[in-house]
């Protein structure tokens, strides 16, 4: 019984961590069609930005990270944003920039992991199970964050917006909506999903500038096995990826973790091509 409640709980903080980042990479691809391969580097820049300051006051450095990482989104789109059409220019692109962050932070940081200092100490114990707070809080931010977002978009007026511009970006121009100002709000909260996610990461884990790429495959994948522009699908598909991941931990060791994770989206993918909750186009 201990066993499976640790399994549960520890399942549940990975896959809150990896929601907020698939989330965000999965609302860019659903609004924009564009497949940003920076999105890793949102998640060390805002831990990095964090512990860079971390000693002046903790939570406010994690705010500034946060919003560093929401404002590094606006950055790549306004780069990007002549060159939209053409996928594989964006893809050159956008990689570059999370290579090019990538040797910045190693130069400035070097390649050992570095992590922040939690919000909470100690830990409590559930049933004989020993869980830190901050992975508690983790998960109860992650669940607000996804839900807040779930609300935003169905019931706000930009996130009708959104939706719109993802069902048809022409018919939405000829309504009024302003297309690359939605593409510019959808980088900037992609970011901060991914900028929150790395906080805590950072707090849990620890973090290193090659961390961005790990983030930036997780993402892909997770986004693929959910479905390509499911946020819904790719919440999912994070618990799901949380808990294959910590089981094999659990019984085969870390070293084992990416590669069953990564047999399980295949196996998935080749039963069901368009992914959990994806459909044809």
């Amino acid at each position: 019984m201990e066993l499976i409640l640790r399994i549960l709980i520890f399942g549940a903080v990975v896959g809150g961590i990896w929601a907020l980042v698939s989330s965000g990479f999965s609302l860019i691809f659903g609004v924009s069609r564009i497949l940003n391969f920076a999105h890793g580097t949102f998640f060390v820049i805002s831990a990095y930005v964090a512990i860079l300051f971390s000693e002046y006051n903790p939570i406010l450095s994690s705010i500034l990270g946060v919003i560093t990482a929401g404002l590094l989104g606006l950055t790549v789109f306004l780069l990007i944003r002549r060159i939209r059409e053409h996928e594989v220019m964006v893809i050159i692109v956008t990689l570059a920039l999370a290579l090019l962050f990538e040797q910045i932070l190693l130069l400035k940081f070097g390649q050992h992991g570095m992590s922040l200092t939690p919000f909470l100490g100690g830990y409590v114990n559930i049933y004989g199970v020993k869980v830190t707070k901050v992975r508690i809080l983790s998960l109860f931010v992650a669940l607000s964050v996804l839900l807040m977002l779930e609300i935003f978009m169905s019931k706000t007026k930009i996130g009708k917006m959104i939706f719109a511009v993802s069902e048809d970006s022409e018919a939405a121009t000829l309504l009024g909506i302003n297309v690359d100002f939605i593409y510019a709000i959808v980088m900037f909260f992609s970011g901060i999903l991914a900028g929150i996610a790395g906080i805590f990461y950072a707090q849990i884990f620890a973090i290193s500038p090659q961390e961005s790429l790990r983030a930036l495959i997780y993402a892909f994948a997770i986004v693929i096995l959910g479905g390509l522009g499911s946020l819904r699908g790719s919440i999912l598909s994070s618990f799901i990826v949380g808990y294959v991941i910590v089981v094999t931990i659990t019984f085969l060791g870390a070293r084992w973790s990416e590669f069953v994770m990564l047999l399980t989206i295949i196996a998935v993918l080749i039963i069901k091509p368009t992914g959990l909750f994806g459909v044809e186009e």
